[in-house]
């Protein structure tokens, strides 16, 4: 199996084209589902240690996933998402369906890191009906700034750059904050970017 999913075929089909002539990494639907982290997981594994215990408490996909740490756990809440997780990596990694504050809370110590990617905007999970999102990215947001700070492990929460439904907190939050963007054009003729959030780009701990 590839050591990284996010450079296997989408799973909702090979990218559809519409009436604009545009590409999407969403199948047949415009906007809504997993685009998640495909064009920036290259550049946020750069970030990203090798850990005794690796956990992605929204895993979706699974695309930024690499097979390099000790133990995996992926966890979501998306019937969906744990079928495929489960089908494409087999027994390589621990597959969970359980709320985010339980996975990590569950999985916390001194040799776990955790990539933290919330949903970003709640329309495009709203359109699509085998993603899971259940309250606004907000209070995604709100809660897991609440709790990481008390975290043992090390820990990295992922965001549009321009943090549209939450508020900038993140930038606005005591962490520092790095953006990444894809090598192409791949968004509608834009670059994909991702803001990154850690207590390893910062200070204080």
């Amino acid at each position: 199996m590839n050591q990284n999913l996010s450079q296997q075929q989408f799973p909702f089909g090979l990218k559809a084209k519409h009436k604009d002539k545009q590409s999407s990494v969403w199948g047949d639907k415009k906007l809504g589902g997993y685009a998640g982290l495909t064009h920036t997981a290259d550049k946020i594994n750069k970030y990203i240690p090798t850990s005794k215990i690796y956990v992605e408490p929204f895993a979706g996909l699974g695309r930024t996933v690499q097979l390099r740490h000790d133990k995996i756990v992926v966890n979501d809440l998306s019937d969906y998402a744990v079928d495929y997780l489960k089908n494409n990596y087999g027994e390589q990694v621990v597959v969970t369906q359980e709320d985010f504050i339980s996975c990590i809370k569950r999985w916390d110590s001194k040799d776990t890191f955790f990539l933290i990617d919330p949903p970003w905007r709640y329309t495009l999970y709203n359109l699509n009906d085998r993603a899971f999102c259940d309250r606004k990215p907000i209070q995604y947001y709100s809660e897991l700034l609440s709790m990481v700070s008390d975290l043992l492990g090390d820990w990295m929460i992922c965001s549009a750059k321009d943090e549209h439904e939450i508020k900038k907190c993140l930038t606005k939050s005591e962490w520092n904050c790095q953006v990444v963007q894809s090598d192409k054009k791949v968004i509608f003729g834009k670059y994909a970017t991702t803001l990154l959030c850690s207590n390893l780009f910062s200070t204080e701990r």
